[in-house]
C-alpha cells in the first residue's frame, strides 16, 4: 500500500473516530431523555452507515479509486455523514441541539480537499438535510419544535457553515498556488536535469553522462557478454576553422556534424561530446567489423 494511500485510510480513521464519539454520544443522550434504549431504527441505521463506509474504506484500500480526481472520496464521504446525523436528529429531535455538533464535526475532514465550490456544496447540502429534518419532524408530530429555540439553531449552524466555507475557499486558493508552484520547481527540475547531462551548443549528452553510461555498459559487457565499440571523432584542423572564420562558424561546424552523428546512429547507441571538437559514439551489441 502506497503512502498516499495509508495517507487517505489514516483521514478516514479520524473521521470515523469523530462519528462514532457522536453515536456514542447519540446512545448515551436518547437513553438519559427517553429512559431507555434506542429503537431498533437506531441500530439499522447505524448498520447501514457502517456498511457504506466500510464499502468506502474497501474501495480505497484496493485502489479502485485512483483514477478519481479525489481518491479520498471526501465529499461523497461528507454527504454520507450528513445524512447519516441528519437521520439521527429525526429519530431523536430531543437530542437535536447537540448532534447539529455533528455537522460541524465532519467539516474539517474537506479543509484540505474540497475546492470552495465543493465546500459550498456541502454547506448547502447540509442545510438541506437539517431543514428537511425539522419538516418532516413537523410533519409527523414526533417531536416538539420551539420556533424560537429552532432559529437559533438554524442561524448558528448556517454562521459555523459559512465560516467553514470561507476557510475551505481559503485552503483551495492556497492549495491551487502551491500546486502552480510544485508544478514550476518540477519543471525547472527536469530543465536542470536535462542540462546537467546535456551539451549546450549541440544537444548531444555530454562527458559526465557518457562516462556514466560507459560504465554501465561495461558491466552489461561483463555480466552479460553484451559486446560494444567506442568510436572516437575528431574534427581535423578545427583550429584553423575557428582562426580563419571565426568562432560562430566554428559552433555551426559543431552543431552540423552533432546533428549527423545523431541521426546516423541506432537509438540503442549514444552519440555524445567529449569535449571541444571531440566526439564519441557508444555502438551497444555490435562487434568491432559491425561496427
Amino acid at each position: 500500500m502506497g503512502q498516499l494511500h495509508k495517507d487517505i485510510l489514516r483521514r478516514h480513521g479520524l473521521a470515523s473516530a469523530g462519528v462514532l464519539l457522536f453515536t456514542l454520544l447519540y446512545y448515551l443522550g436518547y437513553r438519559i431523555e427517553y429512559d431507555g434504549s434506542p429503537p431498533v431504527a437506531f441500530y439499522l441505521v447505524v448498520f447501514i452507515y457502517l456498511a457504506g463506509h466500510i464499502a468506502t474504506i474497501w474501495l480505497i484500500g484496493t485502489n479502485r479509486v485512483t483514477d478519481y480526481a479525489d481518491p479520498s472520496m471526501t465529499l461523497p464521504v461528507m454527504a454520507w455523514v450528513i445524512l447519516y446525523m441528519s437521520v439521527l436528529m429525526y429519530l431523536a429531535p430531543e437530542l437535536r441541539g447537540v448532534m447539529v455538533l455533528g455537522y460541524l464535526n465532519i467539516m474539517p475532514f474537506g479543509v484540505f480537499r474540497l475546492s470552495g465550490r465543493g465546500f459550498v456544496g456541502i454547506s448547502l447540502f447540509t442545510v438541506v438535510c437539517y431543514s428537511l429534518v425539522i419538516f418532516f419532524t413537523h410533519h409527523t408530530g414526533t417531536g416538539l419544535l420551539v420556533p424560537q429555540f429552532e432559529m437559533v439553531i438554524g442561524v448558528a449552524l448556517l454562521t459555523s457553515l459559512l465560516v467553514y466555507a470561507s476557510i475551505g475557499r481559503e485552503f483551495s486558493i492556497l492549495r491551487k498556488a502551491y500546486g502552480e508552484k510544485n508544478s514550476e520547481l518540477r519543471r525547472a527540475l527536469a530543465r536542470i536535469e536535462e542540462l546537467a547531462v546535456t551539451d549546450e551548443l549541440t544537444g548531444l549528452n555530454n562527458r559526465r553522462y557518457l562516462l556514466k553510461t560507459l560504465e554501465k555498459q561495461r558491466a552489461l559487457a561483463i555480466r552479460q557478454d553484451i559486446p560494444f565499440v567506442v568510436a572516437f571523432i575528431d574534427i581535423d584542423h578545427f583550429k584553423e576553422v575557428n582562426d580563419d572564420y571565426g568562432h560562430r562558424i566554428g559552433d555551426q561546424v559543431l552543431a552540423e556534424l552533432a546533428h549527423l552523428l545523431r541521426v546516423s546512429v541506432r537509438e540503442v547507441d549514444l552519440a555524445a561530446r567529449y569535449g571541444g571538437e571531440e566526439f564519441v559514439l557508444l555502438l551497444s551489441g555490435l562487434n568491432l567489423e559491425a561496427a
